[in-house]
C-alpha cells in the first residue's frame, strides 16, 4: 500500500516539474518570435489635446514661473564659467623611505564668476583660481576671452579678474544689500556645475550669519545646491541682485551634499571689490584687539554690576588700540554715541571701517568711565615690527599677556609662545610656561617686563604645570642658566 502512494506522489511531482519546464519553454518561445518578428502595420494610438488644468486654474504657478523665468535670463547672461589647468608636485618616496624626487602632474578645475561691472570685471571665489597658471573664460554667449588678474582677497575667499578686451559690451547685474536677508527668503544659485554650462538652482536662505570655524568667515547659509563648478558664481534675490557669491557646501565623509551651502555676503564682497579696484589690494582696516561677552563671572571678577558692555580681552602690542590708551579688562559700554550691550553690535559697528577712520570708546575701568579716540590702522602695515617684536627677537622669546577671561580664573603673568632653537634658555624653558615674577617681583605686563629686564641680568620665576624654577637671563649676553633643575619644586618668592 505504501509503495502505491510513493509511486503516486512520484508521478505527480514527475507532472509538475514537466508542466512547469513547458510552461517556460513556450513563455521563451514565444517572446524570442514576437522580438525577431516585430509588426510593421500601422497601429492607431490617440494621445491627449489638452490637459485638464489650464493657465486660469493656476494663476500664481503661472506668475512665479515667469519671474523666475526672467530672473533667470537676467542674471545668466552675466555668469562666466572658468577652467583652470595647474600643476600639482607630490613627492615621491623610495624604499628606504626618504624623498627622492617631486613628480609634477597637470590638474584641471572648474569654477564659475559673474560680471559685475561694464568695464568687464569679474568676480570669483580666489580658491577657485588659487595655484592655476593658465584661465579659460567662456562668456554666456559661449565666447572665450583672455582676463587678467586684478586683486585677491585671500581672507575673504574672493578673486577680482578682467576681460581684456575694451570693444566688449557688457551688461552687469547689481549688488543687493545682504543684511536684508532673513531666514526662508527665496534665491538662486547661478554657475557653471560639472562643466554642464549656464545652471541656475532655487533654494531659500537657511541662515543669514553662519560662522564657520576652519575659515572663521561669517557666511550665508543656502539649502540652494551649490555643487562642484558652482563656486564663484552668484548667488542672487528676487530682484535679481548678486546677495552672496558661491562658495563651498557641506558634505558627509561620502563626499555626498547634505542640502548646506554657504555663500561669501555680498556687503563683505562689494566693499573687498572696490578696494582692490582702487588699491589693487584689500584695504583692510586693523584695530589689534579681542572681545568677548561680559559673562557674569567676567562682571564679577571685574566688579562690574551693570548689563551693558563687552569685555576686551585681548590688545596686541603695537596696535592702533594699545596706541589709543585701550587695556585688557576695560568694559567697552558706548560705540560712538550708540550703547553696546553684546559682541555682534560692536562688531557691525566697526566692521565696514576703513583704514584712517575715527571713532570713540566709552569704556569703563576699575570703576571709572573713560573716553578714548581710535584711528582705524592699516593690517598690511602691521608686518613692520614694533617695539615688542624687536624686544622680543633680542630676548630670544615670544611672550604674551593673559587675556581678562584668562585673568578671570586665576592665570597670572606673561605666556611664553615661542622660543628660538638658538636662545640658550630653549634647553631650559618651553612654550606654554608661565613667566609669573621677575627678580621675585610679580609680573603682569609686557610693559613692566621689558623695563625690568633691559637693566641687565634678571631673574625669571617661571611655573610649569604644577613645578616652578628661577632662570638667569641677560638680554645683552643673550645667556640664561637655571638656579636650580626645572623639574625641581622651588621657593619662588626669594633667592635659592
Amino acid at each position: 500500500m505504501s509503495f502505491i502512494i510513493f509511486k503516486r506522489i512520484l508521478f505527480v511531482t514527475a507532472m509538475t516539474i514537466m508542466m512547469v519546464i513547458v510552461a517556460i519553454a513556450y513563455w521563451r518561445w514565444t517572446s524570442r518570435m514576437a522580438w525577431k518578428e516585430p509588426s510593421f502595420r500601422s497601429e492607431k494610438f490617440t494621445i491627449s489635446d489638452s490637459s485638464e488644468i489650464q493657465a486660469a486654474d493656476v494663476p500664481a504657478l503661472m506668475q512665479i514661473n515667469k519671474e523666475y523665468m526672467r530672473i533667470s535670463q537676467l542674471v545668466e547672461r552675466a555668469v562666466v564659467s572658468i577652467e583652470t589647468t595647474g600643476i600639482s608636485r607630490d613627492a615621491v618616496v623610495s624604499e628606504n623611505g626618504e624623498i627622492a624626487e617631486s613628480k609634477s602632474m597637470t590638474v584641471h578645475g572648474l569654477g564659475s564668476g559673474v560680471i559685475v561691472s561694464k568695464e568687464g570685471h569679474i568676480i570669483t571665489a580666489y580658491h577657485v583660481i588659487r595655484n592655476k597658471h593658465a584661465l579659460r573664460v567662456t562668456l554666456s554667449n559661449g565666447r572665450n576671452v583672455s582676463v587678467r588678474l586684478i586683486g585677491v582677497d585671500e581672507e575673504l575667499d574672493i578673486a577680482v579678474l578682467q576681460v581684456d578686451n575694451a570693444r566688449l559690451k557688457f551688461e552687469p547685474i547689481p549688488f543687493g544689500d545682504s543684511e536684508l536677508l532673513k531666514p526662508g527668503m527665496m534665491v538662486l544659485a547661478c554657475g557653471n556645475p560639472y562643466g554642464l554650462g549656464a545652471t541656475v538652482s532655487r533654494g531659500i536662505i537657511s541662515s543669514r550669519a553662519r560662522k564657520l570655524v576652519d575659515s572663521g568667515l561669517t557666511l550665508i547659509q543656502t539649502d540652494t545646491p551649490i555643487f562642484p563648478g558652482n563656486s564663484g558664481g552668484p548667488l542672487v534675490n528676487i530682484f535679481g541682485e548678486i546677495v552672496g557669491i558661491n562658495k563651498s557646501v557641506l558634505s558627509d565623509k561620502d563626499k555626498n551634499y547634505g542640502g548646506i551651502g554657504f555663500a561669501i555676503p555680498s556687503n563683505h564682497v562689494l566693499h573687498s571689490f572696490a578696494q582692490i579696484c582702487r588699491h589693487g589690494r584689500p584695504m583692510r582696516g586693523y584695530l589689534g584687539f579681542d572681545i568677548v561677552p561680559s559673562t557674569p563671572p567676567l562682571r564679577s571678577y571685574l566688579d562690574y554690576h551693570d548689563a551693558n558692555g563687552v569685555v576686551v580681552n585681548l590688545v596686541k602690542p603695537g596696535s592702533p588700540a594699545e596706541q589709543a590708551g585701550l587695556m585688557c579688562g576695560d568694559i567697552i559700554q558706548r560705540y560712538n554715541n550708540i550703547d553696546i550691550y553684546n559682541v555682534d553690535e560692536l562688531q557691525k559697528n566697526i566692521e565696514n571701517l576703513i583704514i584712517g577712520d575715527k571713532f570713540k570708546l566709552t569704556i569703563w575701568r576699575k570703576g571709572q568711565k573713560l573716553s578714548l579716540s581710535m584711528r582705524v590702522g592699516d593690517r598690511i602695515l602691521q608686518s613692520i615690527p614694533t617695539q615688542w617684536e624687536n624686544f622680543m627677537d633680542e630676548l630670544g622669546m615670544t611672550l604674551r599677556e593673559f587675556t581678562a577671561e584668562e585673568q578671570s580664573i586665576g592665570a597670572r603673568g606673561l605666556l611664553v609662545t615661542h622660543i628660538e632653537e638658538k636662545n640658550p634658555v630653549n634647553n631650559i624653558m618651553n612654550v606654554g610656561d608661565i613667566i609669573f615674577a621677575v627678580n621675585h617681583k610679580p609680573i603682569t605686563s609686557l610693559e613692566n617686563f621689558a623695563e625690568i629686564i633691559r637693566k641687565g641680568e634678571a631673574i625669571l620665576s617661571v611655573s610649569r604645570d604644577v613645578e616652578q624654577f628661577n632662570v638667569k637671563v641677560n638680554v645683552r649676553s643673550t645667556s640664561a642658566q637655571t638656579d636650580s633643575p626645572p623639574h625641581q619644586l622651588n621657593d619662588a618668592g626669594g633667592e635659592d
